[in-house]
């Protein structure tokens, strides 16, 4: 299946995005933590995370100014015997927030003899036409709130997600990486253009600093300031 953008459908998300305070209140909070410690307890140091957060920055990346990002979201490929990542997609529907992993597909006739191919989101059980499904978010924000919205879409992962942050050519950390990569040779020069300065933030990460204490919103923005 292709990467369905659906810019009208995504517009409509982002500006609900905006429009909708993305805090977590108290109670969440305390979930979040809860989820985090049970994870830890669980697994100790063996976490692999069962999906992945990638957030694209543009230029002009900034501790207070707002800048332009891109976020996707993706089942890990560790959890598909060591395959590739598979792309997922949010529900469309407003009042929904489940995320849909297209691998289901059902072909329905529309009226007009048209086939078309749709998916159900595992939450409201609806069906959607693949061709609506929107598979990026594009934001215009602060480091604190894409630290809020990292943090928002961790929470509607259930906990257990790796973040991944990529950066555009012109960004510190890209010319960083390159620079260092220029000492190793060709393959790792080209490694290092390719994934643009990749930051990894991996869930065993995240559950051994939460687990010292450290507050998840505050670790994720100290990890796009960095």
């Amino acid at each position: 299946m292709g990467d369905f953008h659906g810019p009208s459908e995504s517009e409509l998300l982002y500006e609900a995005h905006e429009q909708r305070d993305i805090e977590l209140s108290e109670a969440e909070t305390k979930a979040v933590a809860d989820k985090l410690a049970s994870f830890s307890r669980l697994f100790g140091e063996k976490v692999s995370a069962r999906y992945k957060i990638e957030v694209q920055f543009g230029k002009a990346r900034s501790t207070w100014k707002p800048f332009h990002g891109a976020m996707s979201l993706y089942l890990s490929g560790t959890k598909l015997n060591g395959g590739g990542d598979e792309k997922l997609y949010m529900c469309p529907r407003d009042e929904c927030s489940g995320i849909i992993l297209p691998i289901e597909r059902f072909v329905q006739e529309t009226a007009d003899h048209k086939a078309v191919a749709r998916v159900p989101c595992p939450k409201c059980q609806l069906m959607w036409d693949e061709n609506s499904l929107v598979g990026e978010l594009f934001f215009n924000l602060t480091a604190k709130n894409w630290a809020e919205a990292i943090h928002k879409m961790f929470v509607r992962l259930d906990h257990n997600a790796d973040i991944y942050l990529k950066y555009h050519r012109d960004d510190i950390r890209y010319q960083a990486a390159l620079e260092m990569a220029k000492h190793a040779g060709g393959e790792v020069i080209a490694k290092a253009r390719t994934t643009r300065g990749l930051h990894i933030y991996p869930l065993k990460n995240i559950i051994k600093d939460t687990g010292a204490g450290a507050q998840l919103y505050d670790r994720f923005l100290a990890f796009i300031n960095a």
